[in-house]
C-alpha cells in the first residue's frame, strides 16, 4: 500500500501509510495574528481525524489550541519535552494523550 500525504497548507500534513493516520502541526484557522490561509479551503472534518498528532515546535501556529480542541478524544499527542509547563492552555485540552519527546525519541504508534 504506498505512502498517502495530504497537504493541508502551511506546516499541517496527513500521513498515511498501513491504515495509521499522522498529523502533522495542525492549523484549522483561516486566520492566526499576522497569517492568513491565502490559497485553498479550510482544511475538511476528516483531516482532525489522527492515530498520532505531531506538534514540532511550540509556536503558535505549529501547537494551535483551538485546532487540537478539535482532535478526537483520545488522541496521541506528541509534543516537545516541556510543553506543558510552557503552554498551560495544552493542559486543560481535556481527553488528548499527552506525550513529552525529544530529538531522536522514537514512539510506535
Amino acid at each position: 500500500m504506498p505512502v498517502e500525504v495530504t497537504w493541508w497548507g502551511h506546516a499541517t500534513c496527513t500521513i498515511e501509510d498501513s491504515n495509521t493516520r499522522v498529523l502533522t502541526d495542525p492549523l484549522f484557522a483561516r486566520r492566526l495574528a499576522h497569517l492568513r490561509r491565502r490559497r485553498g479551503a479550510l482544511p475538511s472534518p476528516d483531516a482532525h481525524r489522527a492515530d498520532v498528532v505531531l506538534v514540532s515546535h511550540l509556536h503558535a501556529d505549529h501547537l494551535h489550541l483551538a485546532s487540537l480542541a478539535r482532535l478526537a478524544p483520545g488522541t496521541r499527542l506528541l509534543v516537545p519535552r516541556g510543553a506543558p509547563r510552557a503552554v498551560p492552555g495544552l493542559r486543560r485540552l481535556g481527553g488528548l494523550r499527552v506525550t513529552e519527546v525529544m530529538p531522536g525519541d522514537k514512539i510506535a504508534v
